[in-house]
């Protein structure tokens, strides 16, 4: 019922013990948990904790315990309930079976125990019955909660980022209108019975003792808010939060209703632009004196940085530590500059006077943009008392960009990298990124390029290329080296086909799951029948392609497991 690694459970029993229990004694030990308890009751607390400790998940111990007669052994497990993670029961995973017996009997009893819940999404409707039929609505003390997305894939557990309809409520997919402007497109569905049910949960479960509310930041919440304008409305104790919201005016309502009580808010908002007039006398309302701790990202672009973002951000005064992850987009008949020290120091650094850390990473995009040397914007950081580096570059469709950033990077996330993007300093700098969006539209990504991509970032789970451009060095051998020993997600809609050869046929992808690729470009490498795409391909959970695939199903099974197609919105 419960399985173990022996050598590690012995060694650990004989780290506090001079005795060494043999094989036998230990599967013995742990198969008597609902039979012969004697042997394990013999044991001194210190090493039932121990043994007990090595279960995973916690909540196959607590069901496998709890209500079996044992007051000692329940004693023990119910010292462990203070901390309860649901995240394990994914599709298929071989742990469900438990999932019953745990509401049933297993959470009456420790309900006043959990301090810190965390759960996915489809465990929310069970949650809700539980507590409006045990304990009126309320966990009395818990004090964190995290809800996470939950899709994962069944074989590794690995989630799934890629956008599936009526499962999703937002898609980490980065499109972009190539020719008009330098901005990632996250696709988004209205909003789902999941994304209901979520709002509902958040709005009304009471929780008087919650401190901190954490969302998983893939799920994104098209509204919080109940009738009254209220989010977790009887959460006066709430202190923590970080979530991602659809829209900034959601973002400006919460710190209305909660920016007296805050003390740490990490938000991530999609869409910052004023849609209502009438948010910018709500932005004159806000009050955040016990704010000390702000993260701001917003990777979609902002619209209106100068008239909605930062007369908020000014408004939070007595932040002492700040991270800003951005991308800034100015409008074409707008004159503008790229974002620079000399901007930070005015418009943000001036009104925190009590600011002691500021992380940032800044990229700000220019329609028709002007040349300008590096070293200028180098220069303006002069002021600056932590290391800052910067680049820019220019697109044939018009568009530069700069993106600034405080040193060491703690961003995991780069996109729109050229060639001459300082990708592969000495440094190291950006060796913690784990997405990646490449965009050329100068010059081809070259299988040397790639090379380098799979060294400089040794965690990279998401890689997204978009550039048309045929490569010029071509390679003759069928395979080679060049491994992504973590990319589990990879974007190949906008490509020329040799990106697909490059990575589908003559790389090492072990741990990839999610494929979104061109239909045309599809059908041609599955034309090739090679057999190392076959071997990345043979994983994936999640296919999707450009267009509707009207080719027979048929046509992608010697390449991809069953099911895995997702049919097109217009299918």
């Amino acid at each position: 019922m419960i399985g173990y690694h022996l050598d590690n459970v012995r060694q650990a029993l004989y780290k506090h013990t001079s005795i060494l229990l043999s094989d036998r004694h230990i599967i013995s030990t742990m198969n008597s948990l609902s039979e012969d308890f004697i042997q394990l009751v013999d044991l001194p607390d210190e090493l039932i904790l121990i043994i007990m400790n090595k279960v995973k998940p916690k909540v196959l111990l607590l069901c496998s315990i709890i209500t079996i007669g044992n007051n000692r052994l329940e004693k023990l497990a119910l010292d462990m309930c203070h901390s309860i993670d649901l995240t394990f029961d994914y599709f298929q995973s071989p742990n469900q079976f438990i999932i019953p017996r745990f509401y049933t009997h297993v959470m009456p009893c420790i309900i006043n125990n959990i301090q810190s819940l965390t759960l996915s999404i489809q465990h929310i409707p069970n949650m809700i019955t539980f507590v409006e039929r045990y304990c009126n609505g309320t966990l009395p003390n818990l004090t964190y909660l995290k809800i996470i997305i939950g899709r994962q894939n069944s074989m590794t557990g690995t989630p799934y980022t890629l956008d599936i309809p009526k499962t999703r409520l937002e898609s980490s997919v980065f499109q972009v209108e190539v020719n008009k402007k330098l901005v990632p497109k996250n696709g988004w569905i209205p909003m789902s019975n999941a994304a209901r049910t979520l709002s509902k949960f958040l709005c009304s479960l009471s929780v008087p003792s919650i401190v901190s509310f954490e969302l998983e930041d893939d799920c994104i919440l098209t509204n919080i808010f109940n009738d009254d304008d209220l989010f977790f409305p009887e959460s006066i104790h709430l202190t923590h939060i970080r979530i991602t919201l659809f829209k900034f005016e959601h973002c400006i309502c919460l710190l209305n209703q909660l920016g007296s009580q805050l003390c740490s808010f990490v938000v991530n908002v999609m869409f910052v632009s004023a849609s209502d007039a009438g948010i910018f006398s709500k932005i004159k309302s806000i009050s955040c004196p016990n704010l000390k701790r702000l993260t701001m990202i917003s990777f979609r672009s902002i619209i209106d940085y100068e008239n909605l973002f930062l007369p908020v951000l000014q408004r939070l005064s007595n932040v002492e530590y700040l991270i800003l992850l951005l991308a800034i987009e100015f409008k074409r008949n707008t004159p503008k500059h790229f974002i620079d020290g000399f901007d930070l120091d005015k418009d943000i650094i001036s009104y925190m006077p009590h600011l002691c850390q500021f992380h940032f990473h800044i990229r700000s995009i220019l329609p028709n943009a002007s040349h300008v040397e590096i070293d200028t914007i180098r220069q303006t950081f002069m002021k600056q008392q932590q290391p800052v580096d910067c680049a820019i570059d220019y697109f044939n469709n018009n568009h530069g960009q700069c993106q600034i950033y405080s040193l060491p990077f703690i961003g995991t996330r780069l996109d729109f990298v050229s060639n001459r993007f300082p990708l592969f300093d000495t440094n190291k700098t950006f060796s913690m990124v784990t997405k990646l969006l490449l965009f050329d539209d100068i010059q081809p990504f070259e299988s040397a390029f790639f090379e380098r991509v799979s060294r400089t970032l040794p965690h990279l789970k998401t890689l997204d290329i978009m550039n048309e451009l045929e490569q010029q060095e071509k390679i003759e051998t069928t395979t080679n080296n060049l491994e992504f020993t973590h990319l589990t997600t990879l974007i190949l809609f906008d490509i020329h086909l040799d990106y697909a050869e490059q990575l589908l046929c003559r790389s090492h992808l072990p741990s990839l799951i999610e494929l979104a690729i061109d239909s045309n470009i599809l059908l041609k490498i599955i034309a090739q029948d090679q057999q190392q795409a076959k071997g990345n391909c043979s994983r994936i959970g999640t296919l999707l392609t450009s267009h509707p695939f009207y080719h027979s199903i048929d046509t992608l099974r010697n390449f991809f497991p069953r099911d895995s197609y997702v049919p097109h919105p217009k299918e």
